[in-house]
């Protein structure tokens, strides 16, 4: 009797498997943000919106995919390396973003180079611990607390987002889902 052919999960290791999810979700961010970078056209000289657009939009993205895979997900091997590391690291880019704020000091123009460099970090994490928030709270709970509505349920008063995973949710989640990679 011919033995049975090994199905995909059975001749790919799951370190195998995981490259191969990283490299999709890259090749799907890599091309996410060259279409961002066609829509957003800025002068070789001044402030390299594109970019800063790309990162900031990417962090928060991160943001908001790292807290929805450890908090209310259940564990799971391939969400958080497909969006989180493939999409999110090909979509966003640190070496244009640093030849960016070189290039602005060699054309001339370091003011432009020190406020890019320090706007896109400040937005960065801002645009980090938005999507946070965002993925805590969830779009409608957001808008309610960034409401100064004083006929709201809850507004700027309500106090500060919890922070870990909800009690509930505790044991489903293993030591992989709670790290950053």
């Amino acid at each position: 009797m011919p033995a049975a052919k090994p199905n995909a999960t059975e001749w790919l290791s799951q370190p195998v498997r995981r490259i191969l999810v990283i490299a999709v979700g890259g090749a799907l961010g890599t091309l996410a943000r060259y279409e961002l970078g066609q829509t957003v056209v800025a002068a070789a000289t001044g402030f390299p919106w594109a970019t800063f657009a790309t990162n900031t939009s990417g962090s928060f993205l991160l943001g908001v995919i790292l807290t929805v895979v450890a908090e209310r997900w259940p564990p799971t091997r391939y969400v958080r390396p497909f969006a989180a590391i493939g999409f999110c690291g090909g979509f966003t880019t640190f070496s244009t973003f640093t030849v960016e704020a070189v290039r602005r000091t060699q054309l001339g123009d370091p003011r432009v180079a020190v406020v890019y460099l320090l706007a896109s970090l400040a937005a960065g994490v801002a645009a980090v611990g938005l999507g946070v928030l965002l993925a805590r709270r969830g779009p409608s709970q957001l808008a309610r607390l960034m409401s100064t509505d004083p006929d709201s349920d809850s507004g700027p008063s309500a106090g500060p987002p919890s922070v870990g995973p909800p009690p509930d949710l505790e044991p489903a989640l293993d030591s992989d889902q709670r790290t950053i990679p």
